[in-house]
Formats: structure tokens, sequence, C-alpha cells
């Protein structure tokens, strides 16, 4: 039995970011290790899902979740912001865009595999 092309590429769309994480992520740990600098195969995955929520979204729900996402994570930004602020009293840059880049990271992951588990339900 032959695989229609959509469905493959769903399965595609839903390997890659796990594949990716899972070989990838020795190799770029020690290179930025080398260098000393933390950063992560999660950090780095980012614009791959950003781009896969854009696509995604577009083919399954017709219009694009992009704006949406974006608008969600500005909020987070600046929510994070206050709280740093607030219960911190000082704001330091560096754990600031750390921690957001982390939250951007869960958000667009939990985002990118709704939106692929959504468009395999719509498929069905």
């Amino acid at each position: 039995m032959l695989m229609d092309s959509n469905f493959a590429m769903l399965i595609v769309l839903f390997l890659l970011p796990v594949v990716l994480f899972v070989f990838c992520n020795k190799k770029v740990n020690r290179h930025f290790m080398k260098q000393q600098l933390t950063v992560k195969m999660a950090d780095l995955l980012v614009p791959y899902l950003v781009v896969g929520i854009h696509v995604i979204s577009s083919l399954t729900l017709g219009m694009s979740l992009f704006p949406y996402f974006l608008i969600f994570i500005f909020t987070l930004a600046i929510i994070l912001l206050l709280y740093l602020a607030v219960k911190k009293g000082e704001i330091l840059y560096s754990k600031f865009f750390k921690s957001w880049w982390r939250f951007v990271f869960l958000s667009s992951i939990v985002t990118y595999y709704g939106l692929v588990a959504t468009n395999i339900i719509t498929s069905i």
C-alpha cells in the first residue's frame, strides 16, 4: 500500500523536531561548550518550530496562527519582565532573555504538536 504524500508529510513534520533534538543534542552542546556558550538544542529548534507553526496552521486551518503566536510570546515577555521587576527588584537582561527564550520554546513545541495533532485529526 502506497502512502499518501500528505500523510508522509505529516509523519515528517511530527518526527523531525524529535529526531533533531535526540540526535543532534550532544553535538550541539559539545560545539558550544568549546566556545564556552550555554546554547542548547532547544534554543536552536525555536525558529524551525515557529516556521512550522506558520506552515502547518496555514495548511490545517486556512489561516496562519503566526501573528497570534507572536502576540502571545510578546505578552509573555511583558509578564515575565513585570514579575522580575516586582519580585526581584531588578531586571537582569541575561536572566530575562534566557528564561523568556525557554518559555518560548515550551510554548512553541506545545503549539507545534497541537497543530500537527489537529492536522492529523482533520485529515482522517
